[in-house]
């Protein structure tokens, strides 16, 4: 088995994370280097000299020679082999000729396309491909680069600027450095042949830097009608230029960068052939307006599909216990301008436990938790009496810049300290090569605890790592590396040092109630979302992102930090300084001790309900008081609430509700030789006739108090998809009758079936692709036929050449011939494939699923779409169904189920599966029911009344559930294998449908 060290030696390459924080990568040469840091000062190694804004680092082929680093400041001379000193002054590089001086070197200097460097000290890293502090050797080091193919002549243009650079008082060496970044911008020229498609029509190109945590890096980022694209400065990626594709893009941001919104960060999904670091995109730009243009001409783009959930929404959907604490977390940090990618502004997440000693955690008791009405700085009374009299005694130019705390619970450091095990190259770029002293790294959680409890200077909050576990994983974004307490293992094998109670330090030390790492934050994540947390969360959300968050509330509650955490002064504006070392010192300050997030809420955060507030809660919206209506109907401007609203008033009166019953098996039949794609009551037979049809392409008439099939049809060699039946009357007098069969099939054809002589009455190809669902209308002139197709349209088709409705019967035009067709009387268009729909011809309300995971709702006269409703998920809607009264939506994606008030497009019942083997593949919905059909053969039963489920029907062992019907007091199941499922359903009163 190979060891995680010579995994890592395999794995040894330059980063920036090998320079200091926010250094510069220019560019780099091929070389052979000579040097006295060997022990044969003859041998010759090859590699890559990389040019940096503050150091030249020599980087070997042979990964098992260390990485040298070069400070330009400690360089004194520059050498040709020509026996050209390059006298390095303060302001300028001056070439003079001098004879050979003696040299304790070996190093052969021939006359040749190389350069000398003299300097007083070199940092050694990687040694052996090892991941540990860097060595620095302070003697005078001779250094030999003999340049391959470039010229000598074209490296020292470039050190000799940086050098220059590093004479200057640090304000003007940064502008220099800065300047020099522009300068090599201007003229680096964007590849157009690395586009991925040559039509693409180029909106925007600007220079930018992209952030990772602690890191910075120039080049160009060029905006596309499909892509972005960026493209470095330098080599540091593998492929110079990255590509982003626009329609996987699912998640936009502008960021505060250095105080000002000149950040964007994108989030995109990920699929096998995109690795995780092309994940995010955080770009930086020169100024608001270029950043601003930027992100509008993104969200402009029809490629582009985003997750563009209300604010308030999301607040409510906690509220209901729709998302967990720790997903509502991160959605605050989000909102709050928090990102993984800045370590002054990385997300926070609260102490949530104070018991870290105990051999078990009782999350039942209160004891066992911190007060999150507090911040964690007041939580010891002694240390903040402390920190109020030095408060009180403070000397400052004003009262807005006194301050309780002087550190601050989140900045670069403390993000550093916890992750020094899962991302050790943090620590040596912000520590300059070296980890911190081995009494102040991150050893125990009961000794951080104790620290910021009682350290004046310690008031750190924790990261969201330490909730992040499998167990509860139900977000995409979560990096698989940052799960299950990786980050408390040294799966590196660091050597961290000894502390001074002669302890080595390696993997962090749990608290006692802890079995392992993977223990220790699942145990974690379950305090985070206990009933005790939940019902205190929004006290410590007043605290870090709400109303207690500054000013005299922030006073009142001992929350106050360092006044410039807080962002800088409306009366001392950084565009306005006049100096530019105060804003740099102002930038550099902030950037080191952190930022308080974007202030969320003015007003307290509301409390989540309880699970029994939840209950009733949900009770109360699904039966609605016929007495009282929820909301008036007066002053509605739009057009959709003004619609439903109508509904919900007509549904008053005739509201019912009834109790649920139970399930007894009655009969089991095999009807078809595939999957069975629908089933629909006989509609001119006693109740014990159904009609099925499957991908067998075959439709029966199905006995089911003898459990056999009567007749049978065959209408296709394709599948078929659905079916509705209708009864038929010859004449408006007569009582001879027939029943047809509108049956949809993958040929894009619909088929009419006279299932009383078995002929065929009509066979016409209505779509460009598969037929997925079908309606006939009953009260409308004339009467119309609404099918669905995956070719992203719905169409309405007039059946007046064939049938008309006379007193809610339907009647055969007397001269109807077979050779008509259905002319179409209008369409719908959507923007993916229908598949699924659902009509309230009562109603004129019209819902259609699609394959993208959203649901549109239409308005059946007009074709009106009225509103439309996106899945969580983003997942195809496989089913769904509208309740009666047309006020709530149930729909289905292979992932959830989901209810939906359509008035407020609140989710009021959401549930998913726990596994790939309970995926939900079917749906039933009544106003008191759901019953989902899974994947395993399974039904789930909900009681909507209670919102809990209250049977579970194992109908087939590990055979899908395609569908589900409801016929006079009996359930049917259709299954994969083509079966029907007979089950009775005892109940005191008729199911409501």
């Amino acid at each position: 088995m190979t060891s995680r060290r010579e995994s890592a030696v395999r794995q040894h390459s330059f980063s920036l994370y090998n320079l200091s924080a926010n250094e510069i990568y220019f560019q780099d040469y091929a070389v052979i280097c000579q040097s006295t840091l060997n022990e044969d000062h003859q041998t010759k190694v090859k590699g890559r000299v990389k040019i940096c804004s503050k150091s030249l680092v020599f980087v070997p082929n042979d990964i098992r020679s260390p990485m040298i680093k070069i400070l330009y400041k400690q360089i004194s001379k520059f050498e040709d082999s020509g026996k050209n000193e390059f006298s390095l002054t303060d302001s300028t590089i001056v070439s003079s000729s001098s004879s050979s001086s003696s040299s304790s070197s070996n190093i052969n200097k021939k006359k040749s396309n190389s350069l000398i460097i003299i300097c007083s000290s070199a940092t050694l890293m990687a040694i052996n491909g090892r991941i540990e502090p860097y060595t620095t050797t302070y003697d005078t080091h001779r250094f030999y680069f003999e340049f391959v193919y470039s010229n000598v002549e074209d490296c020292l243009s470039v050190v000799g600027q940086l050098y220059r650079s590093t004479t200057l008082p640090f304000p003007e060496q940064v502008m220099m450095i800065e300047s020099i970044v522009q300068g090599r911008l201007k003229m680096l020229k964007f590849d157009f042949k690395q586009l991925k498609d040559l039509n693409e029509k180029i909106l925007f190109e600007q220079d930018a830097y992209v952030i990772k945590p602690l890191i910075k890096n120039p080049g160009k980022c060029l905006l596309t009608n499909q892509c972005c694209y960026f493209q470095a400065l330098n080599n540091i990626n593998e492929q110079q230029i990255v590509q982003y594709e626009l329609g996987t893009l699912y998640k936009i941001a502008k960021r505060r960068y250095k105080f000002h919104y000149i950040g964007c960060e994108l989030q995109f999904k990920l699929d096998d052939q995109r690795p995780s670091q092309k994940k995010i995109l955080y770009l930086v730009f020169a100024n608001e307006s270029i950043c601003s243009t930027f992100y509008d001409l993104v969200l402009t783009q029809p490629c582009v599909h985003l997750d563009l959930t209300p604010f308030e929404n999301m607040t409510l959907r906690w509220q209901q216990g729709t998302i967990s604490n720790y997903d509502y977390l991160l959605y605050l940090n989000d909102r709050g301008e928090r990102s993984f990618h800045d370590c002054s502004q990385y997300p926070v997440f609260p102490w949530v436990l104070r018991n870290y000693t105990s051999s078990n955690l009782d999350l039942n008791d209160p004891q066992s938790f911190r007060d999150l009405s507090r911040p964690i700085g007041a939580l010891n009374i002694e240390r903040l009496e402390r920190l109020k009299e030095r408060y009180t005694n403070m000397s400052l130019p004003s009262d807005h810049q006194r301050f309780l705390y002087g550190s601050f619970y989140s900045n670069p450091g403390f993000v550093v300290y916890f992750l020094c095990r899962l991302h050790p190259q943090f620590s040596l770029c912000l520590n300059g090569g070296r980890f911190d002293h081995s009494d102040r790294l991150f050893h125990s959680i009961v000794d951080t605890w104790k620290s910021v409890l009682t350290s004046d200077s310690d008031v750190k909050e924790l990261l969201p790592e330490f909730y992040m576990t499998s167990k509860f994983i139900d977000d995409e974004d979560d990096d698989e590396h940052r799960l299950d307490g990786e980050f408390l293992i040294n799966q590196f094998d660091i050597d961290f040092g000894i502390r001074h109670d002669e302890v080595r330090i390696g993997n962090v030390l749990l608290p006692p109630w802890a079995e392992n790492e993977r223990d220790f934050v699942y145990k974690m994540r379950l305090a985070l979302e206990s009933e005790h947390v939940s019902q205190h969360l929004h006290e410590w959300i007043d605290l870090i992102f709400g109303y207690k968050q500054r000013g005299d509330e922030a006073r009142r509650a001992d929350n106050l930090f360092h006044y410039l955490t807080y962002g800088v002064p409306e009366d001392h504006s950084v565009t306005a300084m006049e100096q530019y070392e105060e804003q740099l010192s102002l930038e550099t300050q902030i950037l080191e001790f952190g930022q308080v997030p974007k202030q969320l809420f003015l007003k307290p955060h509301p409390r989540k309900l309880t699970e029994q507030e939840l209950k009733n809660d949900q009770e109360k919206k699904l039966n609605v008081d016929i007495d009282q209506p929820s909301t008036p109907t007066d002053n509605i401007t739009n057009p959709m609430e003004e619609h439903l609203m109508r509904l919900r008033v007509q549904s008053l009166s005739s509201f019912e509700h009834h109790e649920l019953g139970h399930f007894e098996f009655d009969s089991v039949c095999r009807l078809h030789k595939t999957a069975v794609r629908g089933i629909v009551p006989h509609p001119s037979l006693p109740s014990t006739h159904l009609l099925t049809i499957g991908e067998d392409g075959f439709l029966r008439n199905y006995m089911v108090n003898k459990s056999k099939i009567d007749t049978f049809y065959f209408i296709s060699l394709r599948p078929l998809t659905c079916i509705k039946s209708i009864q038929v009357h010859f004449s408006i007098d007569g009582n001879e009758q027939c029943a047809l069969a509108f049956v949809g099939c993958y040929d894009h054809t619909l088929y009419i079936h006279n299932l009383q002589t078995g002929t065929s009455i009509l066979s016409q190809v209505l779509h460009d692709d598969i037929i997925t669902d079908l309606f006939i209308t009953n009260r409308s002139t004339p009467t119309l036929l609404c099918t669905s197709s995956h070719d992203a349209t719905v169409r309405f088709w007039s059946l007046e050449n064939l049938i008309f409705v006379n007193e809610d019967n339907y009647v055969f035009q007397p001269n109807y011939h077979s050779t008509s067709i259905l002319p179409m009387q209008y369409d719908i268009s959507f923007d993916s494939s229908c598949t699924c729909m659902h009509a309230l011809e009562e109603h004129c309300l019209l819902a259609v699923g699609c394959q993208d995971g959203t649901i549109n709702l239409c308005n059946f006269q007009t074709g009106e779409i009225l509103k439309q409703l996106t899945s969580p998920s983003s997942l195809p809607i496989l089913s769904l169904s509208l309740r009666s009264d047309g006020l709530f939506l149930a729909y289905i994606s292979s992932k959830a189920v989901t209810l939906v008030d359509i008035i407020s497009s609140t989710d009021v019942f959401t549930n998913t599966c726990v596994s790939d083997e309970q995926s939900f593949k079917s749906l039933f919905y009544s106003s008191q029911m759901l019953i989902l059909g899974l994947m395993n053969g399974s039904c789930d039963v909900w009681n909507l009344k209670i919102c809990e489920k209250v049977h579970t029907l194992n109908v087939n062992d590990k055979i899908s559930i395609t569908t589900i019907a409801y016929n006079d007091g009996m359930f049917f199941f259709g299954t994969d294998d083509g079966s029907v499922h007979s089950y009775v359903f005892a109940s005191r009163q008729q199911l409501s449908i």
